[in-house]
C-alpha cells in the first residue's frame, strides 16, 4: 500500500476527511466534479463585494471534539453570533422556533382546535411523515403549516413522504436541544415555562462559511495532498474480487488508490458501476438560489426566514448581513432567495424567467419597498441539496448501500450526498473525524475493513 487515498466530493465531509488523513501521513487526492471547492458549504463572493453562502450556513455543535477542529481550522477568522430566525405566516414574521408570541398570533378557532387535538391524539398507523406530524402536533398544525410547507418544498405528498423528513427537519430547524420540540405537548410546555434559549453560532470573520474549506483545502495541499476541480471519475480500474486500484479521471488522468471515499452523487455511482436494473434508485431534491443586492436596509433582523404558504414561490430567505456584517456592502442589503425544485424544471431551467415573481414576492414580504432598489442579482444552481425521503427509502437505500458494498470493497460512502443524509455540517465533519480516526488506526495495523466498516454517521438504517 502506498498511502494515496481518492476522496470524491470537495465538500465539508470530503476535505474534512482528506485534512486529516494528510495530517496521518496520507496522500489525499480530492476529486470535485465542480469548479469549486466547499460543496453545499461552499461561498459565492461577487464583485459587488456582497458574500453568500447556500441558505443560512452556520457552526454549531454540542460536540466539544467538532468545536475544537472548527477553532483549530479557522483560528482567529471566526466570530460569534447570537441566533434569530423567524416563520412568516398569516402575513406576519413570528420568532422561530414557537414562542408564546406564535401561539397567539393563531386565530382563535385555529387555537381551539389545536386545543382539541391535543385532548384527542391520534395514533400513527404508518411510518408516513403525515401520519407522524398528526401523532405529534395535531391535524390543525399539520395542515396548518406542515403539509402546505413541505409539499411545496420537495413537491411531494407528505402521505409518501418517510418520517424521518420530520424528525430530521425539525431537528434541524430548531437546531438547539433546549427547545423541545417533538410534540404538540412539549411544544407547549416549551412556550409556557421555558425561557427561550440564547442559541449562539460560530461564523467566519471574512469570507463567509466558505473561509473554513478555503482553510482545509491550503492545509491539504501544504501537506502533500492534491485538489482536482472540474474533474469527474470515468472509470475505476478494477483488481481482483472488485478492488479499486486506481481511478481514471475525465481529464485523463490515472490515479493510484488503496481506499476511495465517496461523498458525491449515488446516481453518479450507480451509473459507474453499471448498476443492474434492480439496483434501487433514489432522488435529491435541488435549489435556486436568486443572490439580490438592493440598496437600503430591510426593518426585519431575523437571520433567516421560512415562509410557510402554499401560494409562496419562495421557501427560504436568509440575510447575509445578520450573520456578518462584513458579507454586505455599507448601505446595501443582500437577500439570499432560495427555491427547491427538481433538475429539469422550469424553475431549474430558466430561473430568469422568474425574476419578477421573486422581486414581487420581496415586496409583498416588506423585504424591498421598489423594484427600483435592485442593484444586482446573481442566480446560482445548486444540484442536491437535499435527499428525498421517500416513504419506501430506508429500503431503497439499504439495497443500493449493500450493491455499493459488494461490489467495491474498499469504497467508503461519506458525506450529507454519500450517504443520503439530511444533516448539517457539524454532523459531516463529527462522522469525517470519526472515519479518519477508524481508518488510520486500521491502516497503521495493515488490516483496512470493508466500505460499510467507515460508515459513521449518528442514524440507524437497519430494518
Amino acid at each position: 500500500m502506498n498511502g494515496q487515498i481518492v476522496i470524491i466530493g470537495a465538500g465539508v465531509a470530503g476535505l474534512t476527511l482528506a485534512d486529516r488523513l494528510a495530517a496521518g501521513g496520507m496522500r489525499p487526492v480530492v476529486i470535485e466534479c465542480e469548479n469549486h471547492i466547499g460543496g453545499l458549504a461552499r461561498s459565492f463572493r461577487y464583485a459587488n463585494g456582497a458574500v453568500f453562502d447556500i441558505g443560512p450556513h452556520r457552526f454549531h455543535t454540542d460536540d466539544p471534539a467538532v468545536r475544537g477542529y472548527i477553532e483549530e481550522t479557522l483560528g482567529e477568522n471566526l466570530i460569534t453570533i447570537d441566533r434569530d430566525s423567524q416563520l412568516f405566516l398569516f402575513g406576519k414574521y413570528l420568532p422561530w422556533p414557537i414562542t408564546l408570541k406564535n401561539v397567539l398570533a393563531l386565530p382563535p378557532t385555529m387555537m381551539a382546535r389545536a386545543a382539541a387535538d391535543l385532548v384527542f391524539p391520534r395514533r400513527a398507523k404508518t411510518e408516513s411523515f403525515e401520519d407522524y406530524i398528526i401523532e405529534k402536533y395535531g391535524r390543525t398544525l399539520y395542515r396548518t403549516f406542515f403539509k402546505p410547507y413541505t409539499e411545496k418544498f420537495l413537491d411531494y405528498t407528505c402521505s409518501n413522504l418517510h418520517r424521518d423528513w420530520a424528525e430530521a427537519g425539525i431537528n434541524r430547524a430548531t437546531i438547539d436541544k433546549q427547545v423541545k420540540t417533538n410534540s404538540l405537548g412539549a411544544l407547549i410546555k416549551s412556550v409556557l415555562f421555558s425561557k427561550n434559549p440564547l442559541t449562539k453560532f460560530l461564523y467566519p470573520r471574512t469570507g463567509g462559511c466558505g473561509a473554513f474549506c478555503d482553510v482545509l483545502a491550503d492545509k491539504i495541499r501544504a501537506r502533500g495532498g492534491r485538489i482536482l476541480t472540474g474533474t469527474q471519475v470515468a472509470e475505476f480500474a478494477l483488481e481482483a474480487g472488485g478492488r479499486i486500484r486506481g481511478v481514471h479521471t475525465t481529464s485523463g488522468e490515472d490515479i493510484a488508490a488503496d481506499y476511495v471515499f465517496w461523498s458525491g452523487a449515488l446516481d453518479a455511482l450507480r451509473l459507474l458501476g453499471r448498476a443492474p436494473e434492480e439496483v434501487p434508485r433514489v432522488h435529491y431534491i435541488s435549489t435556486v438560489l436568486f443572490n439580490y443586492l438592493v440598496s437600503g436596509r430591510i426593518d426585519q433582523r431575523f437571520q433567516w426566514c421560512y415562509f410557510g404558504d402554499a401560494d409562496m414561490e419562495v421557501d427560504r430567505i436568509s440575510v447575509p448581513r445578520n450573520f456578518n456584517p462584513a458579507n454586505t456592502p455599507e448601505g446595501r442589503e443582500a437577500l439570499c432567495i432560495e427555491v427547491t425544485c427538481t433538475e429539469g424544471s422550469d424553475w431549474w431551467n430558466d430561473p430568469f424567467r422568474y425574476d419578477c415573481v421573486i422581486e414581487s414576492f420581496l415586496l409583498h414580504a416588506r423585504l424591498m419597498k421598489s423594484l427600483d432598489h435592485v442593484e444586482d442579482v446573481h442566480v446560482e444552481r445548486v444540484r442536491r441539496t437535499y435527499p428525498l425521503y421517500a416513504l419506501n427509502y430506508p429500503r431503497k437505500i439499504r439495497g443500493l448501500f449493500r450493491w455499493v458494498h459488494e461490489t467495491w470493497p474498499n469504497l467508503a460512502l461519506i458525506g450529507r450526498t454519500g450517504r443520503f443524509w439530511y444533516n448539517n455540517m457539524d454532523h459531516s465533519i463529527a462522522a469525517s473525524l470519526r472515519v479518519a480516526d477508524l481508518f488510520l488506526a486500521d491502516y497503521g495495523r495493515g488490516a483496512l475493513a470493508r466500505g460499510d466498516a467507515y460508515a459513521a454517521e449518528d442514524r440507524r438504517l437497519e430494518g
